[in-house]
């Protein structure tokens, strides 16, 4: 979580591949790791749209 939300500070709108990469080594590759990635997406769009 605190490392999704560095990220979002760091980079507001960060692709697919940049979500990925900078979350490398902090997640598991379980079958939640994309609904992580969605989750992380979809906080980017409300940090842009606030």
């Amino acid at each position: 979580m605190m490392q999704a939300v560095a990220l979002l500070r760091q980079n507001p709108s960060p692709t697919r591949d940049e979500i990925k990469a900078y979350m490398n080594g902090n997640l598991c590759r379980c079958g939640t790791y994309m609904r992580i990635v969605r989750a992380i997406e979809d906080a980017s769009e409300s940090v842009k749209n606030s």
